[in-house]
């Protein structure tokens, strides 16, 4: 696998967890690829900046509206910037 950016990374956690009924933490892990101590890490600062929320009673994780927001962003800088193909700089 190649080497993933922070930004990668909270768009790979935000996919996973786009989900109306929420994920758990084990799902999560999974889908994006990450030790539980990476995740946990990562679900910290995301959830200290309203990006993903955490229903105590069900411990399940669901996107936020500015998560949702990150996501599209992160689609539209992707599609802006064609990364397979090789540029001679």
């Amino acid at each position: 696998m190649k080497y993933r950016s922070r930004t990668d990374i909270f768009a790979s956690i935000l996919q996973s967890a786009n989900n109306p009924k929420g994920v758990g933490i084990t799902t999560i892990m999974y889908k994006s690829f990450l030790s539980h101590y990476q995740l946990k890490k990562y679900l910290s600062i995301m959830l200290e900046n309203d990006l993903i929320k955490l229903e105590e009673e069900e411990h399940l994780y669901k996107i936020t509206e500015k998560g949702l927001r990150f996501l599209q962003l992160f689609s539209n800088i992707n599609e802006l910037i064609d990364t397979t193909k090789e540029y001679n700089l």
